[in-house]
């Protein structure tokens, strides 16, 4: 580049309807900013700083709601960290998502308080409720598996000689304890599955290799490991 050239590593504006109304911006390393005119909203024009376009407003106002989101999506999941169930906490865009399992209604109940829940529908899997809620000012989706209620009274079930009561938790031999939350195979025949996982195992072969089952009565006691029933006789 010619040092000597005045016009070298520089660019004049000019007005293309009111003549001369350049700045010469210098560039190159340690040479000051230069500054760029712009038009007003009165049809001059300013060196001032130019105002925020409507998208670049949204722009910034969509990063931070999105800062927001994250920031409470952190805080929730200190917040879990002493939650016994699975939980899972997700950012959704400038929302937060949050799937856990809730032991009974006084669980629930502490939920929908802490995540400020209004608004409660039936989710698609058994026993899930949704709700929405927001914890600070972020809105929040609660995904509460366990939280609705069961059926009440029996709902028998007969496999071989032996019938299974559905609305209670059945023990298995080691002291696992399954559950039935609705599924079923094609053919009518009951999925269960332990506390919290997904994997599911027909009743049949639950009762077939973990064998005898046992009713669990009480639901608090249910996570219990106990030593398995002896045989009667």
């Amino acid at each position: 580049m010619n040092a000597d050239n005045p016009r070298a590593g520089g660019a004049v504006l000019r007005s293309v309807d009111s003549g001369p109304a350049a700045v010469t911006p210098t560039l190159g390393p340690g040479r000051p900013q230069g500054t760029v005119l712009h038009r007003t909203a009165d049809g001059r024009w300013s060196r001032g700083p130019r105002p925020l376009t409507d998208l670049e407003r949204k722009a910034l106002a969509w990063d931070a709601s999105c800062a927001r989101a994250r920031s409470v999506a952190r805080a929730v999941e200190r917040h879990l960290a002493g939650h016994a169930g699975p939980s899972d906490v997700r950012m959704d865009g400038d929302r937060v998502r949050v799937v856990l399992r809730v032991d009974g209604a006084e669980c629930w109940t502490r939920w929908r308080a802490y995540f400020h829940i209004t608004v409660v529908g039936e989710g698609s899997r058994p026993h899930t409720l949704v709700g929405e809620g927001e914890r600070d000012g972020v809105r929040v989706t609660v995904v509460a598996h366990g939280a609705a209620p069961r059926r009440r009274g029996r709902r028998p079930f007969r496999v071989g000689d032996a019938t299974y009561d559905l609305a209670s938790p059945l023990r298995d031999a080691h002291g696992d304890v399954w559950y039935f939350q609705g599924c079923r195979r094609p053919d009518g025949m009951p999925l269960l599955s332990l506390d919290g996982r997904p994997e599911r195992c027909s009743l049949a072969n639950v009762a077939a290799h973990l064998g005898p089952l046992s009713p669990v009565c009480d639901a608090r006691r249910a996570g219990d490991r106990t030593s398995p029933p002896e045989p009667a006789g």
